[in-house]
């Protein structure tokens, strides 16, 4: 941990802040590492842009002055040298947005910023308590980035000695900040393969997932909404049980829920709305009977795609649009169609909101049992880029490693990252480990595509989230060799190089 020192602003609209580095890590490179000069850059709303290049042996003392306001964002990085000398970029912190009061009583904000080595994974924790680990190592959870900069994790389930899977009712907090663990309590019933989509104020909609028990894998007919803040849960009813299927919430706080597995096995056609202003459910006309597709907000939030998937018989090649009118979910436009249709891919922004990624996948419409049990299955190398504009396309996006079950991830500046997932070997499906990055051509230019170092362990039905500071959060997952599963416990930060 490192102590920065005050500054104090020189006009009438400046005042006084603190800042404190954190950058202890029980792996991977210490971030201040061969860092000659520190970079403070300060935005926010109303003011333009400060910075200040400062010798990391005198960065106590001279911080940038900024205008006082609130929204403001501390961005540190550690370079080798002066940029203009040649010098890179090899660790980056970004704060929580803060308020710097204008009232010279006032008290000073405490800005704290994690930085990390860039382009390794790190994973938090300390040479002598060790590094962080879940309470309860879980795959086929839910990761959310709370409003506080905070991740709840829920449920998912654990791999027992007996090789059957136990489903967890436990929930944990990560503080990317501070990098610790915490457990929340009073979760209510196990669920794993579930959705968890944060609401407007904060809340965060957990709905459906499975649970095993005595009678088998019986799919979950409730949600429940968490307020992490005021330690509450509220359950909500569901009209139909679903597991492994799809959820996003619009611009007006309305969440439409599509599709997955019901009673049975069989692919779930009902699809639902959670209105959070009042807390009711409601019922929406147009069935969806889709099951490993893709589901995200599109348009600002106007719109809801639903992209792929299979209904259990075959592969569907719609890519469907909804909109909340007449107070329910309703189809609009004139959706396109998949040039390759697919399921279990992962569906992501690619540079920038107006286009879709939709990555990898495999090419079998089965939706009972595991891929073990289907022969002849084709994991797919490619991806398609959809445009949910008002003539809605899909074009070919670029080749990639076949895989299914991937997490993909949209960072900041429009890049995308893939990591882990299923691949196919001549036994099986095993765990995989590549992390590839995606890089969007400038003006309709061909993407590049970068392979990174490769996750330490493969993984699939793992978590992984863009945290506040572009960074990625993995979490979690199973790990299949073939031979043996193993539930994962660990909590891995990768931060990417900056473009700029």
């Amino acid at each position: 941990m490192v102590a920065l020192g005050l500054v104090s602003g020189c006009g009438p609209r400046e005042a006084r802040y603190e800042a404190e580095l954190l950058t202890q890590a029980c792996s991977g490179t210490p971030a201040l590492d061969g860092v000659n000069y520190l970079r403070f850059r300060v935005t926010g709303a109303g003011m333009e842009p400060v910075e200040r290049y400062v010798p990391v042996d005198r960065g106590t003392a001279e911080l940038p002055a900024v205008p006082s306001g609130p929204g403001r964002v501390l961005e540190v990085r550690g370079y080798t040298d002066l940029p203009r000398a040649g010098g890179r970029v090899v660790s980056v912190g970004r704060s929580h947005p803060f308020e710097v009061p204008e009232s010279a009583d006032a008290s000073r904000p405490t800005v704290r910023v994690a930085v990390r080595r860039v382009d390794e994974y790190v994973r938090p924790g300390g040479a002598k308590a060790g590094c962080v680990a879940l309470a309860d190592p879980r795959a086929g959870h839910t990761a959310t980035l709370l409003e506080d900069g905070r991740v709840l994790l829920v449920g998912g389930f654990q791999v027992d000695a007996r090789g059957e899977n136990a489903t967890l009712a436990s929930a944990e907090l990560f503080d990317p900040v501070t990098g610790t663990l915490e457990q929340v309590p009073g979760l209510g019933s196990p669920r794993a393969f579930h959705t968890a989509t944060r609401l407007p104020g904060g809340k965060v909609l957990l709905a459906g997932g499975e649970v095993k028990s005595v009678e088998g894998t019986l799919p979950v007919g409730n949600a429940r909404v968490l307020d992490v803040a005021q330690g509450t849960s509220t359950e909500v009813a569901l009209k139909a049980a679903r597991s492994h299927h799809g959820a996003a919430v619009d611009a007006g706080g309305r969440v439409l829920l599509v599709g997955g597995v019901g009673a049975g096995g069989a692919v779930v056609s009902e699809a639902e709305g959670y209105d959070t202003s009042s807390g009711q459910v409601f019922s929406v006309s147009t069935p969806v009977p889709r099951v490993g597709m893709g589901v995200m907000p599109v348009q600002n939030g106007q719109r809801i795609a639903v992209v792929g998937g299979s209904d259990g018989t075959e592969l569907r090649p719609e890519v469907l649009f909804f909109s909340y009118e007449g107070g329910s979910f309703v189809p609009v436009g004139e959706g396109a169609r998949l040039r390759e249709p697919r399921r279990d891919a992962t569906l992501v922004s690619f540079g920038g909101p107006e286009r879709l990624l939709y990555v990898g996948g495999h090419d079998s419409p089965d939706a009972s049992g595991s891929l073990e049990d289907v022969l002849g299955v084709r994991f797919l190398p490619t991806s398609e880029v959809v445009s949910p504009g008002s003539a809605s396309q899909v074009t070919a996006g670029p080749q990639v490693f076949a895989r299914s079950d991937l997490c993909a991830v949209a960072l900041p500046d429009g890049r995308v990252m893939t990591l882990g997932g299923l691949q196919s070997t001549a036994s099986g499906p095993v765990s995989d480990a590549h992390v590839e990055l995606l890089v969007p051509g400038k003006d309709g230019g061909p993407t590049a595509l970068l392979g990174l170092m490769p996750l330490a362990q493969a993984r699939h039905q793992h978590s992984c989230t863009v945290l506040e500071d572009g960074s990625v959060l993995v979490v979690g997952g199973l790990e299949d060799n073939g031979a043996r599963r193993t539930t994962l416990g660990d909590v891995v930060i990768y931060t990417p190089v900056p473009l700029d």
